[in-house]
């Protein structure tokens, strides 16, 4: 059983690289199309939204270091969740934990993640270290995130 969550997790990662590849590829595109049409003022106009494109390709890669030391210090075990309903900021969501008194924040989950995590209830959580750092993995979908315990 450790084996197959540890393959599931490296795949998991696999996938979060390529997504945030994909993120960086697409907003340094963007960028490059607005410098191709060459006018000065929608290249300034522009830098904030490439920015806003890139920015979960970037946090990913910013924090790819302290994911993978979680993964290896703590092992994956599954917990019961649900969402708490109205707090939901684009595509954070709020976490709450069966049997606790925390919740989690995952800055991170796309719709068809939310849409497993609402069927079957349960994700895979490595940690929380003592800074309540975590990282999240939904199992039959191969994402992967970093998260944050918080007080409810």
């Amino acid at each position: 059983m450790t084996t197959m969550v540890e393959n599931w997790s490296d795949t998991c990662l696999a996938r979060a690289d390529r997504r945030a590849v994909g993120h960086i590829l697409f907003s340094l595109a963007v960028l490059g199309l607005v410098l191709l049409i060459g006018w000065l003022w929608l290249t300034v106009l522009s830098v904030p939204v490439v920015l806003e494109l890139a920015a979960p390709g970037l946090r990913h890669f910013l924090q790819r270091s302290g994911t993978v030391e979680l993964v290896e210090r703590f092992p994956f075990r599954p917990v019961s969740v649900k969402f708490v309903p109205g707090k939901r900021i684009g595509r954070q969501a709020y976490l709450r934990v069966a049997d606790s008194e925390n919740d989690l924040r995952l800055p991170e989950l796309p719709e068809r993640a939310r849409v497993l995590v609402r069927h079957t209830g349960r994700i895979w959580i490595a940690g929380p270290d003592e800074r309540g750092r975590v990282v999240a993995m939904t199992r039959g979908l191969a994402f992967l995130t970093r998260g944050r315990v918080i007080d409810r």
